[in-house]
């Protein structure tokens, strides 16, 4: 099984960059899963074609079994890389690699909610019309705080209490990405 870990920023320093690498190495033993950055994708232009790099990462995403999104959140919303990548990925783009994809979101915020906006933003994106992803219900990881809950050195997550969340949501979700793929 091929899993994408999708870094939901083009920030050069982020704790969802951190998450999904964390994801890639704790359940690397149940799928294979690639961290997969979106720093180098062209702005999105629904009249202008994709480039190498682009097209790459339609390529990527339509070759995986199942998408994580890891996202920050920005004003409320998703960051608007992470947008602008997704919107490549859309049937109003063309490609239409996301109908019926498996894909799961979580995020880590400084604050308390853990992303928990910007994840609802990026579930109503992937249910949307144009993208009609297969979204794990039900399967919320919301890391607030993240700076106290990273170690900043090794980037792996401390805190017990999500590493037990995200092991149950991971599990969830490599169940339903097998399912989706019978």
């Amino acid at each position: 099984m091929k899993l994408l870990a999708i870094v939901g920023t083009n920030a050069p320093f982020s704790y969802n960059r951190f998450l999904a690498q964390f994801i890639a190495k704790r359940y690397g033993d149940k799928a294979d899963i690639e961290v997969k950055e979106i720093d180098e994708i062209k702005p999105f232009c629904r009249t202008e074609e994709p480039d190498e790099v682009t097209k790459k990462w339609i390529e990527d995403i339509k070759a995986a079994d199942g998408v994580i999104l890891t996202t920050p959140e920005y004003d409320h919303a998703i960051p608007s890389s992470l947008k602008s990548a997704l919107e490549w990925l859309g049937s109003h783009a063309g490609p239409n690699v996301m109908k019926m994809k498996p894909a799961m979101v979580v995020g880590a915020s400084y604050g308390i909610q853990g992303a928990s906006r910007a994840q609802e933003d990026a579930r109503e994106i992937l249910l949307s019309p144009d993208m009609s992803a297969n979204v794990l219900p039900g399967n919320e990881v919301l890391i607030g705080g993240a700076a106290n809950n990273f170690d900043k050195e090794s980037g792996d997550l401390t805190n017990e209490t999500y590493i037990k969340q995200l092991d149950g949501a991971m599990d969830n979700f490599i169940n339903f990405v097998k399912q989706a793929n019978k």
